[in-house]
Parts: C-alpha cells; sequence; structure tokens
C-alpha cells in the first residue's frame, strides 16, 4: 500500500517552514552593516600589525617588552604563578597594552621558556603586535572637568562683581 504523502516541511501552514524563511530573509541590512564594521575592524587591526612591524629595531624601553622581560622575571621554570599572572596583566593595562596582547605576550615567553630558549628570540614576534597606546586615565577626565568648571566660575564671579 502506496499512499502518498506530503513531507512535513513541504504543507504550507507548516510552522518550521515559516520560522526558517524568516531567519534566512531577517535584517538584510543589518547583517550587511555588521559585516562591513567588522571589515574594517579587521582591515584596522592588520594596519596597526603592519605598521609596528615597519621598525626594523625593536626599542627596549618599549611596553611589549618591558611585559616580556617582567613575565620572563616572574616565572618560576615554564610556570607562571595565578597571582604573578594577575600582576602582569595589571601592569600590561598600566602600559596601555590590550587584555589579549598581554596574554599573548606571556604565553610567548612562557612557551620560550618551556623550550629553553631567550626572550630575545620572540622579538620578532612580539614586534608584530601592535603598539599600545596610553588611554587617557579617568581620574585626569575628572581633573580637567573640574579645572575647567573652577575656570569658569571664577570668570562669571569676575563678570558678576566687576560689570
Amino acid at each position: 500500500m502506496n499512499r502518498l504523502r506530503a513531507k512535513p516541511n513541504s504543507r504550507p501552514g507548516n510552522p518550521l517552514r515559516l520560522q526558517r524563511e524568516l531567519d534566512t530573509h531577517q535584517h538584510p541590512l543589518r547583517d550587511a552593516r555588521a559585516e562591513r564594521v567588522f571589515r574594517q575592524a579587521v582591515a584596522h587591526e592588520m594596519l596597526l600589525a603592519r605598521e609596528s612591524t615597519r621598525d626594523p629595531q625593536f626599542d627596549p624601553t618599549d611596553a611589549r617588552w618591558r611585559l616580556a622581560q617582567e613575565t620572563e622575571r616572574a616565572l618560576q621554570g615554564a610556570v607562571l604563578a595565578y597571582e604573578d599572572r594577575k600582576g602582569l596583566l595589571a601592569l600590561a593595562q598600566r602600559l596601555g597594552i590590550r587584555p589579549f596582547d598581554a596574554n599573548l605576550i606571556v604565553a610567548l615567553v612562557q612557551d620560550r621558556a618551556r623550550r629553553g630558549e631567550s626572550i630575545e628570540s620572540a622579538a620578532p614576534t612580539i614586534a608584530l603586535l601592535p603598539k599600545p597606546t596610553l588611554q587617557r586615565s579617568l581620574a585626569w577626565l575628572w581633573v580637567t572637568a573640574i579645572s575647567a568648571a573652577i575656570a569658569t566660575d571664577a570668570v562669571l564671579i569676575g563678570w558678576l562683581i566687576f560689570r
């Protein structure tokens, strides 16, 4: 007995088919914008990496290199204690190094220590990371805002008294 049956997804009122159609056609503009923003971010990262490799000499006062040296000092063999890692990541933040890049530098130094190599062999790889940018801290923002408010108050008081 062969009965012809419609497939479950081919019925017009099937909610699974309707949901699948909605999923494939939902907000195509938002997806295009997100893709464009993502591609711009990737291009920006690639430009930063390219710019950081233009210097043939690796500056010993560079924040990335300083973090690598501090990591080497904190290592106990090839092992890094959790407290030391937290301290190194805090140092990296103060130096303006992104958390991802800081963890990468720590991993590079640990890997070199595990293999018995010096961190000088990691210098070209560390140089590929984007140079850190120091962001102004929130404290400086508050100091600037309060200074501007005091200066504005002084001008207004002077204007009220001497007009």
